[in-house]
């Protein structure tokens, strides 16, 4: 089957270049021109043929998904493995420059539960890093601080040290809550289920304990209904 006049022009002067030994110059030709057409199996032989005689035979496979009758055992046994390893449906169709896949690479990919915890990743891995940014640039700190001043002004006999202890109680809370529940969907959306579960028992604590205090006070749990109190 021969693709468009003007595409099987260009696949014949690829081929030309390839045959002259400038083989890269030719690939970079062969597969541009894959990646605009991908419906020319022209071009995709081409790549079959160079890559086959060059010894790429895993390249040979990847060109010729397509048409797989093309490959032979050998190449056939590199695109199942390449099949398997992909992480999803949309990685492998870019791998091969394909809009569809052919059923026989479909039924080799991972379960549909590991293709979205693999494109939900990079959401997930942004969560975790703000949380590590929250902890360690904003709550870390205030929190080392307020702990330090609390034991200074209660060595020191300072009344306020109760209302500054009370403060930082309530600074550490709301960071659990906060960096937790970051923490809480990055999980969730990972599947781990078990650490979700902790997670969301320590979120769902600190935001009970911060209902029941007055942050508009200075001792913000002077007087609260907290849950264990009579």
């Amino acid at each position: 089957m021969k693709g468009r006049p003007g595409t099987d022009a260009r696949v014949e002067r690829a081929l030309a270049v390839f045959a002259a030994g400038d083989r890269r110059a030719a690939w970079e030709t062969l597969t541009g021109l894959a990646r605009r057409e991908p419906a020319e199996p022209a071009v995709r032989r081409a790549l079959v043929q160079t890559y086959r005689a060059a010894g790429h035979p895993d390249q040979a496979a990847r060109w010729g998904a397509a048409e797989p009758a093309l490959l032979d055992e050998r190449e056939r046994r590199m695109l199942h493995r390449a099949a398997a390893r992909s992480r999803s449906a949309s990685e492998l169709r870019s791998y091969l420059a394909l809009p569809v896949l052919p059923p026989e690479l479909e039924a080799l990919l991972p379960p549909r539960a590991e293709q979205r915890r693999h494109r939900l990743e990079p959401l997930a891995g942004g969560l975790e890093n703000g949380a590590l940014v929250v902890s360690s640039l904003l709550a870390g700190p205030a929190i080392a601080i307020g702990v330090v001043v609390t034991l200074v002004q209660a060595f020191l006999g300072d009344p306020s040290a109760h209302d500054v202890a009370q403060v930082t109680a309530a600074g550490v809370l709301l960071s659990v809550a906060g960096v937790g529940a970051l923490l809480l969907v990055a999980s969730a959306l990972r599947g781990r289920w078990v650490r979700a579960t902790l997670l969301l028992i320590a979120v769902a604590a600190a935001v009970v304990l911060l209902a029941a205090a007055d942050m508009t006070s200075s001792a913000p749990f002077d007087g609260a209904a907290l849950p264990w109190a009579p």
